[in-house]
């Protein structure tokens, strides 16, 4: 006798049973790896995509299109790079690694090996309001004084990347009537980078 279980169909062949399971989909992947995309927090463009991968957007768009790709599954070291990336725009590795046709208890320590080596950044999308032209370029001009003249623009760069902060933090919460922003003190610029950093 052949019982029948959730989520198989159970058939009888030449007095035998055989179960063929509803989750071995067999439809294509390419719509469930465009759909984990575009849940990224901002959506990825495929030409995004590809790029954070260090693909082509042609290769990468392949496993997307259902017509090019006609497999249920990806291939396991694609679908570990595609989880590490999206991974870092907020969604599940989980999600894509089930993608590979892993079981459960394979998803779970891929996902956790992935969420492991992630950067420390979380992208968010909100609304900011920034100061008058006036009061960045008064901003500008105060971190500039801060560069050295000999400095090469790469050294500029990397110091006006770490005052940036100093610098927003000096013009103050924006203020519908901003005027010009402070300068920023001499002993802003004596401080270590240790205490520049929250």
């Amino acid at each position: 006798m052949c019982r029948t279980f959730v989520q198989s169909s159970t058939v009888i062949l030449n007095g035998q049973c055989s179960k063929f399971l509803h989750g071995a989909d067999m439809s294509p992947v390419g719509p469930k790896l465009k759909a984990l995309r575009l849940r990224a927090v901002p959506p990825l463009s495929i030409r995004r995509a590809a790029e954070k991968l260090e693909m082509g957007p042609s290769s990468y768009n392949f496993y997307e299109n259902p017509n090019s790709y006609k497999k249920s599954h990806l291939p396991l070291d694609f679908a570990r790079k595609v989880a590490a990336m999206l991974a870092e725009y907020g969604v599940d590795p989980a999600e894509v690694m089930k993608l590979a046709g892993l079981n459960e208890g394979e998803v779970e320590p891929e996902a956790r090996a992935i969420e492991a080596a992630k950067p420390l950044v979380q992208y968010v999308t909100m609304a900011v309001a920034l100061p008058s032209e006036d009061a960045l370029a008064d901003m500008f001009q105060s971190l500039l004084a801060l560069v050295p003249v000999d400095a090469t623009k790469a050294e500029a760069a990397r110091i006006l990347a770490q005052r940036l902060p100093a610098g927003f933090a000096a013009i103050g919460p924006v203020a519908p009537d901003q005027g010009k922003a402070p300068m920023i003190a001499p002993a802003e610029a004596a401080r270590s980078l240790a205490t520049d950093r929250p």
